[in-house]
């Protein structure tokens, strides 16, 4: 009790002198003893402050910006050992082998997937005589592209990555960009020259036919030929608003539309016998690019050309169409491989982190595109670009269905969120086996069964989003009808029973949003090793969340004023989920172990890859933009001849 009693009296004591060592900064507190003499340790330490060996600052850095890691404090001995060991060395960087040869392998590749061949695609989509020529300078640059990196292999005597995958994957694009080549050669062929036209020429000489067709039975062969063939670009003889079910004349007359240039044939000489095919041919390809048709023109009339047309013609068109938007995603995953290779990103253990995020990360990239080429008009003869579509029962003939006709198709369509409900559901189904590559063969890890249970949540919502779609597609048949009818300016009433299918341009199927928000939340909780790693991963968790949350608003938009007719709906809502998919897959991609510890040992933050991959993604959604305006003018102003 003294004891307490003394400690009290103690401090009491002390509490003058305390209160009189706080600095008070010149200011008058009205008592005329606060103010202070300086005594000699105070003059000092003003001496000190004052003088030039130290810069004056408000605060104490806190973070290490643009701080490489060997230079920051706190290291652990075991840090130090792995990163004083880590080697920047990479084949790009490299000073062995030709580096001219790599610099245009390089370049080369991103001037292909990034301009000829997007453009390629746009001038197939109008059908332009001008895609063919710039598929031969696309096909060419490829051959020199490889033919480049061969020259670099063979000249680097160092073999820094061995078993890479780019040399396997070098040869598959080949083997593709070759068969899409005459594959394509020969379905332009078919186009150019409707197969059998030659058959009813008249010749002088009276040998081979009778009589010469006129125009109109020239349409209508034409279009019988082509129909199966532009199935997948889009669907021909198709009325896709009601307001335009009784002219199914003007509709077929429109449908062919091919770069044969049937406005420059000669009406008046139509019934004209001719001397041959060539002298019909020349009459009718006359044009403003007359020497490209007459090159053009002897290409097709090759005896190779015409054989493979004349009798494997619809297999041709097949593969052309089943590779021709492949083939442009398969430009991008080379260029990702090389890139990966390039820096050394894969090798051992390490590629199957890579893998993980690269495949998943591109994934949600190939979904953003898709997003936005859907806002810009793509899909539209399907109803992908939130538009209605109505498919009468007299326009499903047997040529509009030859090649993945509308046999199966059910009564409210494909919708593109079925699609994506079963792309979730194939992908969960096969990530469960992916997710314990890196340890194959040994017991399962907390980290392994922590992202195999995402694996489950795919294959859960996936399943759900095709129930969904099931249940829901005969309401979004009745609906669009009664819509319709409701909408009709003509006042005629459409029977269920004279359509075949309908879609009004979405389906209100949420699984496939609700899995992208949950994917987005849980890897934003997803703690990693580094700071930077686990700060990378919530930006790119966010941002498939928040691209989500906008895809709702998108079907609430579309549920309460729903499209009209057949033109693209574009809703604002999904220029921002695109690019939130854009963006997260991206830094999706960055966010794999490898990117990470280049980044730190050179000192670059989180922000760097947000910043970087932001403005990036905003340059390509500006591209892709540009791409399809193209697309529609060159389609309104018929300027592609």
């Amino acid at each position: 009790m003294k004891v307490n009693i003394l400690y009290k009296t103690l401090l009491l004591s002390l509490v003058p002198s305390l209160i009189s060592a706080i600095p008070h900064n010149g200011v008058d507190h009205g008592s005329p003893t606060t103010h202070m003499m300086p005594n000699a340790a105070s003059e000092g330490l003003r001496e000190e402050y004052n003088s030039t060996t130290i810069i004056p600052t408000p605060y104490a850095m806190a973070h290490m910006h643009g701080q490489p890691i060997l230079e920051q404090a706190g290291l652990t001995p075991a840090q130090k050992l792995y990163w004083e060991s880590y080697n920047t060395t990479t084949f790009l960087n490299s000073d062995m082998g030709n580096r001219s040869a790599l610099k245009f392998h390089t370049v080369s590749l991103i001037v292909i997937a990034a301009f000829i061949y997007p453009i390629c695609l746009v001038l197939n989509n109008v059908e332009s005589n001008w895609y063919l020529p710039l598929l031969t300078v696309n096909f060419g640059l490829t051959i020199m592209s490889l033919t480049a990196l061969q020259v670099f292999v063979t000249s680097f005597q160092d073999t820094l990555y061995p078993g890479n995958l780019y040399r396997p994957v070098s040869y598959i694009l080949l083997i593709l960009a070759s068969i899409h080549y005459i594959s394509a050669v020969v379905y332009c062929a078919i186009k150019w020259m409707p197969k059998g036209y030659n058959q009813v020429l008249t010749y002088e000489n009276g040998e081979t036919h009778n009589t010469s067709i006129p125009l109109q039975e020239f349409h209508s062969h034409s279009e019988e030929s082509t129909a199966s063939s532009n199935f997948l670009s889009d669907v021909p003889n198709i009325s896709t608003d009601v307001n335009n079910n009784n002219n199914n004349n003007d509709i077929h007359k429109n449908n062919f539309n091919s770069e044969a240039n049937i406005d420059n044939f000669d009406i008046e000489d139509q019934n004209t016998p001719f001397q041959d095919g060539q002298t019909l041919r020349s009459k009718h390809f006359k044009g403003q690019h007359q020497s490209r048709n007459e090159i053009l023109e002897k290409v097709y009339d090759q005896p190779i050309i015409q054989i493979l047309s004349n009798r494997f013609g619809t297999l041709f068109e097949l593969t052309f169409n089943l590779l021709n938007y492949p083939l442009f995603v398969y430009y991008l995953i080379y260029i990702t491989i090389g890139l990966t290779v390039g820096n050394l990103f894969g090798k051992g253990q390490r590629k199957f982190n890579l893998l993980a995020h690269f495949i998943k990360g591109g994934v949600f990239i190939l979904l953003g595109f898709v997003s936005l080429a859907r806002y810009c008009g793509f899909g539209q003869k399907r109803g992908w670009a939130w538009n209605r579509i109505i498919i009468y029962r007299r326009d499903v003939t047997p040529q509009n269905s030859k090649l993945f006709g509308f046999i199966t198709l059910p009564k409210g369509t494909i919708t593109m969120e079925g699609l994506e409900s079963f792309l979730i559901f194939f992908y969960g189904s096969t990530n469960v086996f992916l997710e314990h590559l890196a340890g194959a063969g040994g017991a399962w890890t907390a980290k392994d069964l922590q992202h195999v249970s995402i694996a489950f949540m795919y294959i859960g919502t996936g399943l759900c989003g095709l129930l969904a779609e099931k249940n829901l597609n005969e309401k979004n048949f009745k609906t669009v009808i009664e819509n319709a009818n409701k909408n009709n300016i003509d006042g005629e009433i459409i029977h269920e029973e004279d359509v075949f299918a309908c879609s009004g341009g979405y389906s209100p199927n949420p699984f496939p949003a609700f899995t992208i928000f949950w994917t987005g939340i849980l890897m934003s909780q997803h703690a990693q090793a580094s700071t930077t790693s686990t700060a990378i991963h919530i930006q790119w968790g966010s941002l498939l969340s928040y691209g989500s949350f906008f895809r709702i608003f998108t079907f609430l938009i579309l549920f309460f004023v729903p499209n009209k007719n057949s033109s693209p709906s574009r809703p604002l809502t999904e220029l921002i989920t695109s690019f939130c998919m854009l963006s997260g897959g991206l830094i999706f991609m960055e966010s794999t172990d490898q990117v990470i510890e280049a980044m730190e040992y050179r000192g670059y933050t989180p922000m760097f890859t947000f910043n970087v991959s932001v403005g990036f993604v905003a340059l390509v959604m500006a591209w892709e933009m540009i791409l399809f305006m193209w697309r529609d003018y060159l389609k309104n102003h018929n300027s592609t001849n």
